[in-house]
């Protein structure tokens, strides 16, 4: 099928102005179906912004992956599968399908707009997964061993031979939110949820014990994990929201004096003592090698977190309020650009999860202001990023 003779539907309603900074917002889908612009840590957009792609989860049939194209603001279904990471520099999104109990890693191509088989999986698909940058490994997880408590595995496929290994086995970590490093495709980041507990036959009974989460790097060759100073004792507990900032090696990740081993944010009223002197909400910047992390912004509850492509701008939600910053990845300093208007929520669909498009064009973001989730693009205006960039004080 030609790109041509795709069916684009127009879904868009102009959303209005923003009051914050004059932002134009396009309501990109409007169905009566949940539609996800899908997670903020990687961009599901093309390299030139021109296109990004979002789920939709109609009611009892299979997940939906859509492309929106952004300068006609019309939406076309591709594929059916659930999303498994994307590399924009590539325009390349991966998902996993599933045809008579099979599944597969798929490519989909957002400039052709055309799926290829990746890996067929000899068992069940993983959860997640991270595609390295020169798409030549694929790692993805979590798997639980059997015969451990609370012990997952990791999995590394090489995509050129075919053939999957398990790479590493790590306590606590059921919820890896794996990122390759743009920089370095030798290297990945995992979360691990210290003392968590879960049961994938259940509800998970908690995200975390008392130290929280915490962050480590995986060796994508040799399946070495090395610790980073994350979390406690070395800032607050973190929220469990991270993205490398571009190509730079650091990792930005949000962290605060909030009780976060259930979905939803609650101030501690009597925070440890070592953390009495750190920011009651921040965020942080570590690179691989250091003793201990920085600040780099503070002011605010910021939650979700993305870096652009470029690794100039970081984007951010005020969980307090559901507005949308856009900092400067330098300085640490910030502009409100829109309201997201959403109740965040237990269901992931109901956070913000804020990116900005590889061109710097747009933040794309979810909301359930209309009461089901939705997918938003907020307009950068002119000159605004140029204001982010100046910024001599908040």
């Amino acid at each position: 099928m030609s790109v041509k003779s795709l069916a684009w539907i127009p879904e868009s309603i102009r959303f209005g102005t923003d009051p914050v900074c004059s932002a134009d917002i396009e309501q990109l889908t409007s169905d009566a179906v949940t539609s996800t612009n899908i997670y903020c840590e990687q961009r599901y957009a093309s390299a030139d912004g021109s296109r990004i792609a979002i789920e939709r989860k109609p009611f009892g049939r299979p997940v939906e992956i859509w492309v929106c194209n952004m300068p006609s603001l019309r939406i076309c279904k591709i594929a059916e599968g659930r999303t498994v990471g994307a590399n924009s520099s590539l325009d390349a999104v991966y998902y996993v399908s599933q045809d008579a109990g099979v599944s597969r890693l798929m490519r989909l191509d957002l400039k052709e707009l055309v799926s290829r088989e990746l890996f067929e999986f000899d068992g069940p698909a993983p959860s997640c997964g991270s595609v390295s940058p020169d798409e030549r490994v694929f790692v993805c997880g979590p798997y639980p061993v059997e015969g451990k408590k609370n012990v997952y595995s990791l999995c590394r496929i090489d995509l050129a031979d075919k053939k999957m290994v398990t790479l590493c086995e790590v306590q606590d970590m059921f919820n890896p939110h794996l990122q390759f490093d743009p920089g370095n495709g030798s290297r990945a980041f995992v979360q691990i949820n210290r003392g968590g507990v879960s049961d994938f036959s259940k509800d998970m009974k908690s995200f975390t014990g008392p130290l929280g989460a915490t962050l480590a790097l995986v060796d994508v060759e040799t399946g070495k994990i090395s610790p980073l100073p994350v979390g406690r004792p070395h800032t607050p507990s973190i929220s469990g929201h991270e993205a490398w900032a571009g190509k730079s090696g650091r990792i930005f990740f949000t962290a605060g004096q909030y009780d976060v081993s259930s979905s939803s944010y609650v101030k501690l009223k009597n925070p440890p003592d070592q953390e009495k002197n750190m920011p009651a909400a921040a965020i942080y910047s570590v690179t691989p090698g250091d003793s201990e992390p920085g600040v780099l912004a503070k002011g605010l509850v910021f939650n979700h977190i993305s870096v652009s492509d470029d690794g100039r701008f970081f984007t951010g939600d005020n969980h307090d309020d559901g507005v949308i910053h856009v900092g400067n990845s330098e300085t640490g300093r910030y502009l409100p650009l829109c309201h997201s208007h959403t109740r965040q929520g237990s269901c992931q669909h109901s956070h913000v999860h804020s990116y900005m498009t590889p061109d710097n064009k747009y933040v794309i973001f979810n909301s359930i202001v209309t009461g089901i989730a939705q997918v938003y693009a907020a307009c950068i205006p002119d000159g605004f990023l140029d204001k982010v960039i100046n910024l001599k004080g908040y």
